[in-house]
């Protein structure tokens, strides 16, 4: 073996190479799976800090306000005006892949007012990226203030989801304090009528908002997601209030407030004593000779 392939095998991430290189050579790649395996470090999963959370486990075919289930709320469901009537809760939960679903969902409550709203507080939420997330299925207009979660400080609009007849088309977008998508990247290209996942990251040191709508969230990375659906530079709504505003129909499940991080002890590669680690690279390399000098007869 050349003196340059030698000084290869000096150091482990050098010994990685090598075993990787191997590898793609087909014959030997059995032998040289365990010596990569160790040279491959795992990821661990992302710890999610529940902030809020409910996925409307009360009586079905009742009325929202009063229900006070879930965790990390400040007081039940209530009506958020007095002008419109309140949601009522569905059976059935509304369901994609990679997110499990339980309980009823909120659903409209016909033979009242035009509008359904329904709201419920939780702790001030500021500083860091915080993440709301919910399932919804609105209807094919947008107007009057709706389809919208609208994210409150105090009492007033901090800005929200959903659509006012912005966009040019009814499509799920992320308003302002207007309640409004006023520049073109705050608008997606899902229209409302889409069963989807929407996920909401709220980053309060950039100053950005961004917005996923999904149709599964099957491998979705929270910590290095994909490009988003909308993004909102230069928005970033505190809230201590979510509240629900839809025509009919209209309906929202999974609702959720957390933070996400790293996990605080990522694990290093797959552990392998020196003398494992060097006998599998010896094997590996001995039939990569046997297999050369057999092609050379």
């Amino acid at each position: 073996m050349p003196r340059s392939g030698l000084k290869r095998f000096r150091g482990l991430p050098s010994i990685c190479l090598q075993v990787r290189s191997l590898c793609r050579g087909g014959t030997v790649a059995a032998f040289a799976l365990a010596a990569w395996a160790a040279c491959t470090p795992l990821r661990a999963a992302p710890v999610i800090t529940t902030i809020a959370e409910d996925s409307f486990a009360y009586t079905a075919n009742a009325p929202l306000p009063g229900n006070n289930g879930g965790t990390g709320w400040s007081g039940p469901w209530a009506s958020d005006s007095n002008f419109f009537t309140s949601f009522n809760v569905g059976a059935a939960s509304l369901t994609v892949p990679g997110l499990t679903s339980s309980g009823g969902r909120i659903v409209f409550r016909t033979g009242g007012s035009l509008l359904n709203d329904s709201a419920r507080s939780l702790p001030l939420q500021n500083t860091g990226v915080v993440f709301v997330q919910f399932l919804s299925q609105f209807s094919t207009q947008s107007g009057g203030g709706t389809p919208s979660i609208r994210l409150f400080s105090g009492s007033t609009i901090a800005g929200g989801a959903g659509n006012n007849g912005s966009c040019g088309s009814p499509v799920y977008a992320i308003l302002d304090s207007t309640l409004q998508a006023p520049i073109a990247s705050a608008c997606s290209t899902v229209p409302l009528s889409t069963l989807a996942a929407v996920v909401l990251r709220i980053d309060y040191t950039a100053n950005n908002t961004r917005m996923w709508v999904l149709s599964s969230l099957t491998g979705f990375d929270y910590l290095n997601p994909p490009a988003p659906s909308a993004e909102y530079a230069g928005l970033a709504p505190a809230f201590n209030k979510i509240a629900v505003y839809t025509r009919n129909p209209g309906t929202l499940d999974e609702l959720k407030v957390f933070r996400v991080s790293e996990s605080p002890a990522a694990p290093q590669p797959v552990p392998v004593g020196g003398l494992a680690l060097w006998g599998a690279m010896a094997g590996a390399l001995a039939l990569l000779a046997a297999r050369r000098l057999h092609s050379k007869r």
